[in-house]
């Protein structure tokens, strides 16, 4: 059986919003599509490291306070993540740790650092932070889908030149202004999308392991998994976010 390797970097130091269960939906769909599942950490104790010993990286999102330390563990392999991305190798990231990415983070208090510079994109620190629901339409490794999900926003994300991952049907994405959610880079995610995206989105997760397999040279057709549950949840959801949505408008009508 053929393995499938998976990087899930600084579990114990990017812990936000319960990712947890977005990793272990990508084993999951590993395993369904035949690969064996092999899930490693990635952190401070890690040696010899190599993106592309890895069929996906996932990153998920911390506090913004220790970027510094983790940027200054990254910024040796940029090139190598670098070439990741280029290979079309699937890359998860979400939440805050876009700001890790991209070219500069801005703090409230006007100190400001270097990312890894992966993507054209400013993250400006925001002095309050932002939750609710997230609705989007995106296509990813040629599939059309629309996702829900939650986002707590504690960061502006601003757009220097990257293709957008998704285009808001509601939500705030990355700035609260336009339509954009997210960034995307050949088969890699940037998405203010958190946990348990990829467990309630099982459309994307079989994408990118399809992305994966594509990458080892062993491409897979179908994945079978029974949908009709996570497709009754995304209908129950939706119906909830436009029900909002219609009432929020009839509240400031009434102001």
């Amino acid at each position: 059986m053929n393995t499938m390797k998976i990087a899930w970097l600084f579990p114990d130091t990017l812990y936000l919003h319960g990712e947890r269960g977005n990793i272990l939906a990508l084993a999951r769909f590993a395993e369904l599509a035949g690969f064996q599942a092999q899930i490693e950490k990635v952190d401070f104790e890690t040696e010899n490291f190599d993106a592309m010993d890895y069929d996906v990286i996932f990153c998920p999102p911390g506090e913004i306070a220790s970027y510094p330390t983790i940027l200054d563990w990254l910024k040796p392999y940029k090139e190598l993540f670098q070439n990741f991305v280029e290979a079309g190798r699937p890359m998860v990231v979400t939440g805050t740790s876009i700001a890790l990415w991209g070219s500069k983070v801005v703090r409230t208090d006007g100190s400001e650092f270097e990312g890894m510079g992966l993507l054209e994109v400013e993250a400006r620190e925001n002095e309050a932070v932002y939750g609710d629901d997230i609705y989007f339409s995106c296509s990813y490794h040629g599939a059309e889908m629309e996702i829900i999900g939650n986002q707590i926003q504690m960061a502006d994300f601003i757009n220097q030149g990257e293709e957008p991952f998704g285009k808001l049907i509601y939500g705030y994405g990355n700035t609260g202004k336009n339509r954009e959610e997210g960034f995307q880079k050949k088969n890699a995610i940037f998405t203010n999308t958190l946990a348990p995206m990829l467990v309630v989105s099982p459309k994307l997760t079989m994408e990118i392991i399809k992305a994966a397999a594509e990458s080892k040279g062993l491409p897979i057709e179908n994945i079978q998994f029974d949908m009709e549950l996570e497709e009754k949840s995304f209908a129950t959801k939706k119906e909830f976010i436009f029900g909002k949505e219609s009432r929020l408008t009839n509240c400031k009508e009434k102001e």
